[in-house]
């Protein structure tokens, strides 16, 4: 258990450390020409989730996720950028049958890494794809209404490769509404006596899949 949690300090402290450098650079760049723009911002909302492998189907979870973030430009008309956030998402699914009512609730801290590219005139569209690497901070497994420490301790620390598209249209300057989807391409659990898979056969287990919407305050 101490081991478990070394490991998620190490990795938190590693992946406040991408963030932290991001910004800065951010700021050191913007310092440097005053014709390339930093943008920040803050978002949040609900998640529609659900764990493919899991032996439910549907996004019957809700959670929710918070985050601030910051973009920087790519390319002179500052269209073409990279998004670097840092947040917590909720996620996991619900089972539930004639035979068993399980509610599984995994809390992670997530980097999302983007490329974006900004829309129309305005630059009021941005769409964005990447990766969104996180570390399981908490993870409760209820079944029949009781808590299950066997499959609680189940999920792995780390889920290492989310792959992430995001839809974000800023309605005025400062407030926006944003759209994200979120599919695990690394299997989730520890254990697995039933799943899926992802890219390759022995890649077998669970898979936190997701859809996310809320809203953003742009700076």
């Amino acid at each position: 258990m101490k081991t478990r949690n070394y490991t998620k300090a190490i990795f938190t402290s590693l992946l406040l450390c991408v963030f932290a450098v991001s910004v800065n650079s951010a700021m050191a760049q913007r310092h440097k020409s005053n014709s390339r723009q930093f943008d920040y911002q803050l978002r949040g909302g609900i998640n529609f989730c659900q764990i493919d492998g899991d032996a439910s189907g549907s996004y019957s979870k809700i959670g929710f996720h918070a985050a601030v973030g910051t973009s920087f430009p790519l390319n002179d008309d500052n269209r073409l950028r990279f998004v670097v956030e840092l947040g917590l998402s909720q996620k996991g699914s619900r089972i539930a049958t004639s035979e068993m009512d399980r509610h599984i609730s995994l809390l992670y801290v997530e980097v999302p890494l983007m490329l974006a590219y900004d829309f129309f005139d305005n630059k009021s569209l941005r769409i964005s794809a990447g990766i969104a690497p996180a570390i399981l901070a908490k993870a409760n497994v209820y079944t029949d209404r009781s808590y299950d420490a066997l499959h609680s301790n189940n999920y792995k620390t780390l889920d290492a490769l989310p792959i992430c598209i995001s839809a974000n249209y800023n309605i005025t300057e400062l407030i926006g509404v944003d759209v994200r989807y979120y599919n695990s391409m690394l299997n989730t659990a520890k254990e697995n006596h039933s799943g899926t898979y992802r890219i390759i056969r022995s890649n077998k287990g669970q898979f936190n899949r997701l859809l996310q919407a809320g809203i953003t305050l742009n700076f």
